[in-house]
C-alpha cells in the first residue's frame, strides 16, 4: 500500500503543479495586458497601431498589436494569442469570483476560458451576475454539471439574446455527407429540435424493435441501422411512403474489372454520386449501393476523348468527363476536390476581338484543368504559369524557376543540376559545422 500511496501522492502533485503553472500563465498575460505600453504612432499612417477592445463588455481596452507579442512568446498563432487575450481580459473584469477561483486552483484554466468564451455575449452586468452564481460550485462540483448550469443561467441573463442565438441558429441549419470511400459515410446536422426529437423517437422505436426481435449489436450500430431503414424504406411498405430517391451516379468501371473470367471479388468500380465521389466501390457490393436508387443513365464518357466547345463556358459533358478523370485540383499537392473547383482554360481563352475571331475549340479536355480559387488566382496573375503538354499532365513553374508536374493526382518536383549543387554545398557545410 506504501507506494500506491506514494503513486497517488504524486499524481496529485502533478495535477496540482499542472493548475498552478496554467493559472501562472493567464496571470503572466494579465502582467503583459497591463504593461503593454499605450498605442503613440510614430507617423501617421493607415498602418499605425490603434487601440481596440481587449475583449467584451467592460474588459478595457488595449494596444492591437498586443496578440503579437503574446503570440511570438507563446508560440500560437496570431488568432490563438488573440483568444488568449480576451480570456483573460474578459475573466479578470467580467468574472472576478472565476479569477480568484483559477488563482486558488480550485479550477483549472482551460474550464475558467469555456466560461468567459461562453458568456462573451452578455452584458458586463449579466457576466457579473453569472459569476455569482457560479461561484459555490468551484472545486465541488463536477465540470459536466457546472456546464449544463452554466448553458441555463446564461438563457436566463439574457433571454432576448437567447431568443436572437436560437433564430440565428435555425436559420443556419445545415446537413453534411462525407463519404469515406469504404462504402460508409459520415452525416452530420444542425435541424429544428423538434424535427430531431421526432426523428430520435422514431430512431428508437426502430431500436427497440430490433431489440425485440433479437439484435445484439451495440446501441450506437442498432441506431445507424435504424437511420438506414428511415432513408431506404422497404418498397412493400403500405403506410404511403414516397418512391425511391431519383439520384445521378456514375459508376466508373475499368475495361479490365469487366474480365467475366475473373473469380476474385476484387474488381473495384469508382461510384460518383450527386453529392460526390462515393469512392471505390467493390463490384459485387454495387447491388447493395444503387438498389436504393432509381437510376438515371448517362451517355457514356470516354475518357480517352478529347471533346470541345467553341465558347469560353464549359458544357456539363465537358465537366462531368474532366470530373471523373480529375478528382482533386491539379496543382502540386492539393487536395482541393474537383467537383467544387474552377475548370480553368490552361491557355488562356481568346475572345473574339473586331476582326479577329475567336479561334475554335479553345474549351476542350485537354486544355482544362480543376484549380481552387486561390490556385486560380494565383496562375491568372502569372505568380504561376502552367502548360499541359498532353492531356491530364500538369506542368506547373513557380516565379522562382522550380517546377513541378501533376499528372492523375500525383505530384513530381523536377530539380536541375544547379539545385543539386546548392544542396551539396548546403550539405558539406553542415557536415563541417
Amino acid at each position: 500500500m506504501t507506494r500506491f500511496r506514494q503513486a497517488s501522492d504524486r499524481l496529485v502533485d502533478a495535477d496540482t503543479a499542472v493548475r498552478r503553472a496554467e493559472a501562472d500563465r493567464l496571470a503572466a498575460v494579465a502582467a503583459m495586458i497591463d504593461a503593454y505600453p499605450a498605442p503613440t504612432p510614430i507617423v501617421e499612417s493607415p498602418a499605425a497601431e490603434k487601440v481596440v477592445s481587449a475583449g467584451a463588455e467592460g474588459a478595457g481596452a488595449i494596444g492591437e498589436f498586443v496578440a503579437l507579442e503574446v503570440g511570438a512568446l507563446l508560440h500560437l498563432s496570431e488568432p490563438a494569442a488573440w483568444s488568449l487575450v480576451h480570456d483573460v481580459a474578459n475573466l479578470r473584469a467580467r468574472h472576478p469570483l472565476l479569477w480568484a477561483a483559477v488563482a486558488d486552483l480550485r479550477v483549472e484554466a482551460w474550464q475558467a476560458r469555456k466560461v468567459a468564451l461562453a458568456a462573451q455575449d452578455l452584458s458586463a452586468e449579466a457576466a457579473r451576475w453569472v459569476d455569482a452564481e457560479l461561484a459555490d460550485l468551484w472545486g465541488v462540483v463536477a465540470w459536466p454539471r457546472i456546464r449544463r448550469r452554466l448553458a441555463g443561467l446564461i438563457v436566463r441573463a439574457d433571454a432576448d439574446l437567447a431568443r436572437r442565438k436560437a433564430e440565428i441558429a435555425r436559420r443556419d441549419r445545415f446537413v453534411s455527407i462525407r463519404h469515406l470511400g469504404d462504402s460508409t459515410s459520415v452525416l452530420t446536422a444542425r435541424m429544428d429540435t423538434a424535427a430531431a426529437l421526432t426523428l430520435e423517437a422514431e430512431i428508437t422505436r426502430i431500436t427497440t424493435r430490433m431489440r425485440k426481435d433479437g439484435a445484439q449489436e451495440p446501441l450506437p450500430i442498432l441506431a445507424a441501422r435504424a437511420l438506414e431503414e428511415i432513408a431506404t424504406p422497404t418498397t412493400d411498405d403500405t403506410t404511403g411512403t414516397p418512391g425511391l430517391p431519383l439520384a445521378d451516379v456514375v459508376v466508373h468501371i475499368a475495361a479490365e474489372a469487366l474480365d467475366t473470367a475473373a473469380t476474385d471479388a476484387t474488381n473495384v468500380a469508382r461510384v460518383l454520386a450527386r453529392g460526390g465521389d462515393v469512392g471505390p466501390v467493390l463490384l459485387d457490393q454495387l447491388a447493395h449501393l444503387l438498389g436504393h436508387h432509381r437510376i438515371r443513365v448517362l451517355p457514356l464518357t470516354d475518357l480517352a476523348g478529347d471533346p470541345s466547345a467553341d465558347a469560353y463556358e464549359i458544357p456539363d459533358r465537358l465537366r462531368r468527363q474532366l470530373v471523373i478523370r480529375e478528382d482533386s485540383s491539379v496543382f502540386p499537392y492539393s487536395t482541393s476536390r474537383s467537383r467544387t473547383a474552377d475548370l480553368d482554360h490552361t491557355i488562356p481563352y481568346r475572345r473574339s476581338t473586331p476582326g479577329s475571331p475567336a479561334p475554335p475549340g479553345q474549351t476542350r479536355i485537354s486544355n482544362l484543368g480543376p484549380l481552387s480559387r486561390r490556385e486560380h488566382r494565383a496562375k491568372t496573375a502569372g505568380i504561376w504559369t502552367l502548360s499541359q503538354p498532353e492531356p491530364g499532365v500538369y506542368e506547373w513553374t513557380n516565379r522562382a524557376g522550380r517546377r513541378w508536374t501533376v499528372t492523375r493526382g500525383r505530384t513530381t518536383e523536377f530539380r536541375d543540376r544547379s539545385d543539386e549543387r546548392i544542396d551539396l554545398v548546403y550539405t558539406s557545410c553542415v557536415a563541417l559545422g
